[in-house]
């Protein structure tokens, strides 16, 4: 089955031709309908129809201004235009667009059908002739982007001039290298933003070609017809770069070459389109990167080794804004002069292996709020999506040690506190006071009261019950133990005053708790 795109301002003409039109005994299904040229472009982006059956005279964008913009998202797609009017500057404009008809309201069914029988005839042709022509075109100008020969690109050229839709030989060009740079794309997605592209392109009136350099990076040649089209290239780059990351969540990156105005020339401008999409590494991805010329970057100013006893000075005396200062000036310098990707990555692994070597220490057994060992994620390191996410590595992994050295000098008490909570654990079945707990750590009973809620949050007196109550519940478990020497058993000789708080924190009586057990 075909599919087939309605438009019509009119909205009983367009739910007439949709649901009174036998479709399907054309071999057509109706993939979707629209009121105007410029809502159509949009469903056409959804829909991807074979046949579009449009309306000329309508609001916001005519029929004739949406086939063209159709014609230039699809080349293939079939066009047949609807009208009131038998006017001969309309069939002129028809024909300019290479419509396949044009019919009279109101439609004459077995016209429509005789028309659809030939439109489906050149959809099978072009199907046929697009799958052997495409990919010759598709090869031959890949081939041309990347031949070094000047010879080699001549024939290129000619023999693309040769092909049913070739690319034009003179004409100024843009070449757009854009690549998918989000940790996962899904493969609808992707079709989603290529689609979004080609419908962005097409909104500027200008002919362009696109073809796949890889899984994630796709090439276009966007011709212009001057200098105000350049500025609006990058303006539909920058919009389709900000839709695809709230629509789809994908972030783009697009290089932009100089302008081309012979085919011959695709070799270099290609070159550098791919160099300046490879640029965001220093700028950043999500962007629009036009190219531009960079001499070769000298040697780094400061010699990782040095530059690591500046910053571990700055670590270990938690001089975080000086930290981050070195930081900065340290990939800066590499953006500026567009070190290359294996310097500055060979320079950051050095650094980041002399600061380790140096605060091994106190790096051995540390943790980050005592939940992960602080180390090293070299794949980050190695495989870096930007200078930007380096920096940032670097900057993190920098405050992480800062963190740890804070710790250790805020916590010099958390020994003590291990030997209160460990003299708690063997002890709680015997009558333990503060007084006997500070004497055991030599502190006096009103510090280490202090200092035990301000590290745990709880008071001795609390962390004691509740150790006393948690064995208590052990106990109770074996019924051979009476209550009053189960209380005995965790420093209660008091049973009354053991029953009402294990009450208060279990919510029932030893007696019943047992008989839940049991």
């Amino acid at each position: 089955m075909y599919k087939i795109l309605l438009v019509d301002d009119e909205k009983l003409e367009l739910d007439a031709i949709k649901h009174y039109i036998r479709w399907e005994d054309m071999g057509i299904v109706v993939a979707g309908t629209a009121k105007n040229g410029r809502e159509a472009l949009k469903v056409m982006e959804a829909c991807k129809p074979d046949i579009i059956l449009t309306d000329v005279r309508m609001p916001i964008m005519n029929g004739l201004e949406f086939a063209s913009k159709a014609k230039q998202m699809d080349k293939n797609v079939k066009i047949v235009f609807l009208s009131g009017h038998d006017e001969f500057q309309y069939i002129k404009a028809a024909l300019s667009i290479e419509a396949m008809g044009y019919l009279l309201k109101p439609i004459d069914t077995a016209e429509l059908a005789q028309l659809m029988q030939r439109v489906i005839l050149k959809c099978q042709e072009d199907k046929q002739l697009s799958e052997s022509s495409e990919g010759t075109k598709e090869k031959l100008v890949r081939s041309l982007s990347i031949e070094q020969s000047a010879d080699m690109r001549k024939k290129w050229v000619r023999r693309i001039a040769m092909l049913p839709y070739p690319l034009p030989s003179i004409g100024m060009y843009t070449v757009c290298f854009y690549s998918f740079d989000s940790d996962s794309v899904s493969s609808k997605n992707k079709e989603a933003v290529l689609t979004l592209a080609a419908v962005k392109l097409a909104e500027l009136n200008t002919v362009s070609y696109s073809w796949p350099v890889d899984e994630f990076r796709y090439c276009t040649i966007a011709y212009l017809n001057g200098e105000p089209d350049y500025a609006e290239l990058m303006r539909c780059w920058h919009e389709v770069i900000g839709e695809a990351n709230i629509r789809y969540e994908v972030v783009l990156s697009v290089g932009l070459s100089e302008v081309g105005r012979y085919l011959e020339e695709l070799h270099d401008r290609y070159g550098e389109a791919r160099e300046a999409n490879g640029d965001k590494f220093y700028s950043g991805t999500g962007r629009v990167i036009p190219y531009t010329p960079h001499a070769a970057s000298p040697a780094s100013p400061a010699q990782p080794i040095a530059l690591a006893e500046q910053l571990s000075h700055a670590i270990s005396h938690l001089q975080s804004d000086e930290a981050a200062s070195i930081i900065a000036g340290f990939f800066d310098y590499f953006a500026t002069n567009r070190t290359s990707k294996d310097a500055i990555i060979a320079s950051t692994m050095q650094l980041i292996s002399e600061i380790e070597r140096l605060f091994a220490p106190l790096l051995e057994n540390s943790t980050v709020g005592s939940e992960h060992p602080i180390i090293v994620d070299w794949k980050a390191v190695m495989e870096p999506e930007s200078l930007e996410h380096l920096h940032a590595f670097l900057t993190a992994w920098s405050n992480q040690i800062m963190h740890v050295i804070r710790e250790k000098d805020h916590d010099k008490n958390l020994t003590v506190i291990h030997q209160i909570i460990e003299m708690i654990n063997i002890r709680y079945g015997q009558a333990l006071t503060v007084e006997d707990l500070a004497e055991h750590v030599y502190l006096t009973p009103n510090y280490i009261r202090t200092l035990f809620k301000q590290k745990t949050g709880e008071t001795i007196l609390e962390y004691l019950t509740k150790v006393r109550i948690q064995r208590a519940s052990d106990l109770l478990k074996d019924k051979s133990l009476k209550i009053h020497e189960v209380s005995r058993a965790i420093g209660y000789e008091n049973v009354s005053y053991f029953c009402s708080l294990f009450q208060k924190h279990k919510g029932v009586t030893p007696n019943q708790y047992r008989k839940k057990l049991l």
